[in-house]
């Protein structure tokens, strides 16, 4: 039979770990180190080969040893395993394997490799319970588990805190983002309201000055026609065209005195027409003195209409531009009509 060492340390593997299995209905024992060399001997090896494997086995485990003091820790375990392949039952190595299985571990902080190292230590024990590195490895990583728990519960605990102080300031936030929203609604509330109540002021000034200037313009046309009875009167009562020209005046004056808006300044219009229609008639009468100086009163009363006219045209602009920004928050104001000639 032809000899292959990897077979054959397969084949030892899968009878040590079968020998080894916790089934309690498993009637084979372990085999020992005198058995698992005649099982050897009847699948090909020599002696001298049995021999060699064991020399190799020894080298791994001082390799692994070696790499072990050297922090090398996979490394370690690498050797290690190389040798309980050839010898399940070579000394020492499976507190090589244990020790170098719990430094990974620290490492690492995997599951596995701590709970390789305790396998290790424990198969280590049931040879030498005296062992020291595989009692030191079960004390490091039962003394690191309740460690670990502590942190757990501490980092709980901390959690915890840490969650009540969360939720402590964000109710904090809350109430002050609260009271500061309440400050800012009422602060803006003041704010609008001083605004508000600057704007109607701006209201209230345009409005007084837009009746200001209408009682300039007032002044002026009631000036002027106030001149048109003593120009009938020089042009003589016994002039048709005239006496019906002023009586039409009269009318107009009682209308305007009824009429508001649009149709006060229509009708003001019409009157402006009737008393130019009185000027052509008195101007036919150039050489009379009197005729000259009311036509230079009334025209220097037309004069100052129609500047006061501009000035109050002016003021309604400025009123209705705020009336039309504003006018909403205010209805009470409403856009006045411009004086137009037409």
């Amino acid at each position: 039979m032809d000899y292959n060492e990897e077979k054959f340390k397969e084949h030892i593997k899968a009878v040590v770990e079968a020998s080894q299995s916790t089934d309690d209905t498993l009637e084979e024992r372990p085999l020992t180190l005198k058995e698992l060399k005649e099982l050897a001997i009847s699948m090909g090896l020599t002696e001298e080969q049995w021999n060699d494997l064991q020399t190799k086995a020894h080298e791994h485990l001082k390799a692994a040893d070696d790499h072990l003091k050297a922090r090398n820790f996979r490394e370690a375990i690498t050797e290690a395993e190389k040798a309980t392949a050839i010898n399940p039952y070579i000394e020492n190595s499976n507190a090589v394997l244990a020790k170098a299985y719990m430094m990974l571990w620290l490492q690492t902080h995997e599951d596995l490799h701590r709970d390789k190292a305790e396998f290790h230590a424990r198969r280590e024990l049931k040879v030498d319970p005296r062992d020291q590195i595989a009692v030191n490895v079960l004390s490091t990583i039962d003394k690191k588990r309740r460690i670990l728990a502590g942190d757990s519960n501490n980092r709980k605990r901390l959690l915890i805190i840490v969650g009540v102080v969360i939720v402590a300031i964000i109710l904090a936030v809350i109430l002050f983002n609260r009271a500061s929203a309440k400050k800012e609604d009422d602060l803006q509330t003041t704010q609008l309201t001083q605004e508000n109540q600057f704007i109607k002021d701006q209201l209230i000034e345009a409005e007084e000055e837009v009746i200001s200037k209408w009682d300039m313009v007032q002044i002026q046309i009631d000036r002027r026609n106030n001149l048109v009875p003593d120009l009938l009167s020089v042009i003589g009562s016994s002039d048709e065209d005239a006496t019906a020209l002023n009586e039409s005046i009269e009318n107009l004056k009682a209308e305007i005195a009824q009429a508001e808006g649009e149709r006060k300044f229509k009708l003001m219009n019409d009157l402006d027409a009737k008393v130019q229609e009185m000027k052509e008639i008195a101007n036919q009468n150039p050489n009379s003195e009197n005729v000259k100086t009311l036509m230079v009163q009334i025209e220097g009363s037309e004069n100052r209409i129609a500047y006061e006219k501009k000035l109050y045209n002016d003021a309604v602009k400025e009123y209705n531009i705020l009336v039309k920004k504003h006018g909403e928050k205010f209805p009470e104001y409403e856009i006045k009509p411009y004086w137009s000639s037409n």
